[in-house]
């Protein structure tokens, strides 16, 4: 099977992006692939475990905890979380993790298909 990484950059409430790399992830895991995501600029507020919005049943931080237990890696670059104010990822849902950009170097490495968003 293959490898889909995933760059994601945008923030949770700008765009639709995040959840369009949710669905990619959700369709490749069905399917027996592995799949890496590296939440780079804004996409660092994805998995954010306090989201809240009014109009939205399920927020980011629930699709990223769905997308962890089927065994998605999320990491998030640690300079970006850093400089939004999000202290090292402590508030991040449980599994997604604070890294680096050579974290995402190793993924680009890794990966058969490379998406960015």
């Amino acid at each position: 099977m293959a490898t889909i990484g995933v760059l994601l950059t945008g923030g949770p409430f700008q765009y639709e992006h995040w959840e369009t790399a949710v669905d990619i992830g959700d369709a490749a895991l069905a399917k027996g692939h592995k799949v890496k995501y590296f939440f780079y600029l804004d996409g660092v507020y994805n998995p954010v475990s306090y989201q809240t919005f009014p109009d939205l049943d399920v927020m980011p931080k629930d699709r990223v905890q769905e997308l962890v237990a089927k065994g998605a890696e999320i990491i998030a670059c640690g300079i970006c979380v850093n400089a939004r104010g999000l202290q090292g990822g402590k508030d991040y849902v449980e599994g997604a993790n604070v890294g680096g950009l050579p974290d995402f170097a190793e993924i680009v490495g890794e990966c058969d298909r490379l998406v960015t968003l």
